[in-house]
């Protein structure tokens, strides 16, 4: 089951129709983690949730939500097949997480509710 989990994940990471760029990992991952363990995932949801309201980056919430699926999961449930799971799954997040993470310590990320810039007036 935690090889199927990692498959899902790693097919709408790297959609195949898509030329592989652009997929959803993180509503997958949540998806994937429900299967595996719904307490697991309602632990890392509320992670989620309160990294969101208090810093209002959806990216530091799913890089933090990720990290802490780990360890919830290695120090609630044990170190199985389901843990080496996650602990890829969280990886992932986190490397394709790369440029928001620059973006973050750069101070350029967008937060939660902020409107981008408009760049159409840029171009006149």
């Amino acid at each position: 089951m935690a090889a199927v989990a990692v498959a899902v994940f790693l097919g709408h990471l790297y959609p195949v129709f898509f030329g592989f760029k652009g997929g959803k990992g993180v509503a997958t991952a949540a998806g994937v983690i429900l299967a595996l363990n719904p307490w697991l995932a309602l632990a890392t949801g509320v992670t989620w949730a309160i990294i969101a309201g208090f810093f209002r980056y959806a990216s530091l919430a799913s890089i933090v939500a990720a990290v802490f699926a780990a360890f919830y999961s290695a120090f609630g449930w044990g170190f199985d097949e389901r843990f080496l799971a996650i602990v890829a799954i969280a990886g992932l997040i986190v490397y394709r997480h790369r440029a928001n993470i620059s973006n973050l310590l750069a101070g350029k990320e967008r937060r939660i509710g902020q409107k981008a810039p408009d760049t159409a007036h840029a171009r006149h």
